[in-house]
């Protein structure tokens, strides 16, 4: 059997807008890795129709009649794993934005960008699968930052609750690995370590020594 080409593609859309389906057929059909763009109207016809499964890169609107582009995102995540999905859709709230990429989005894309810059997207996701209008990009580093933010204040906030000993205990986990090798350069016995480690478990509200040491390392951030 006639291997696929790895480095071509077939493209589908769903969006229930003729005029924006016929806008990104154009310009997906300049792509000379575009070896084909499909067309659906819902998600209901997509899912209907057999040439679903031509297709290696998939743009969807988020807002579609019937089933949206969340469920969309979903379905193809157990059916078809491999297919990139894109969302190409006007809504830039954070919430549309990260409900889209939990369910499974390589990418967010908005319909408002410019043509010229629309087209660079759009040949990104042809060659790598994976693109983000900046606004949409901005957003999710900035969601990445206050999240590592959050996490390390948490961090910090359980290490200052540890007595001098149990950071002591704690710091040479992480260098030493295991708590024989603790207690030994402690001098202590291997079942007083243990304890230790059980009272700084408990502080950090943790259950193992790889989640101490990393709320250790989150703290010095």
């Amino acid at each position: 059997m006639e291997q696929k080409d790895s480095t071509k593609r077939t493209t589908g859309i769903i969006d229930d807008d003729p005029v924006v389906r016929c806008y990104l057929e154009s310009l997906l059909s300049k792509q000379s890795e575009v070896t084909s763009v499909l067309m659906w109207e819902s998600a209901e016809a997509f899912f209907d129709s057999e040439r679903r499964k031509e297709v290696d890169l998939l743009l969807v609107d988020l807002e579609l009649p019937g089933e949206d582009g969340v469920q969309v995102l979903k379905r193809m995540q157990i059916e078809s794993p491999d297919t990139v999905c894109i969302v190409l859709t006007s809504s830039s709230r954070p919430e549309d934005v990260f409900a889209a990429i939990r369910a499974g989005a390589s990418g967010y894309l908005m319909k408002q960008t410019a043509p010229a810059l629309l087209a660079q997207n759009l040949q990104a996701v042809v060659h790598d699968g994976m693109t983000f209008s900046p606004s949409i990009a901005k957003l999710v580093v900035q969601a990445f930052l206050k999240a590592d933010a959050q996490t390390a204040s948490q961090a910090q906030s359980g290490i200052e609750h540890l007595t001098e000993r149990e950071l002591e205990v704690l710091e040479l986990m992480q260098q030493l690995g295991n708590a024989k090798t603790v207690a030994s350069r402690l001098q202590l016995s291997h079942e007083t370590i243990r304890a230790h480690l059980k009272k700084i478990y408990q502080k950090l509200h943790v259950s193992s020594k790889s989640a101490a040491v990393e709320m250790l390392v989150q703290s010095r951030i």
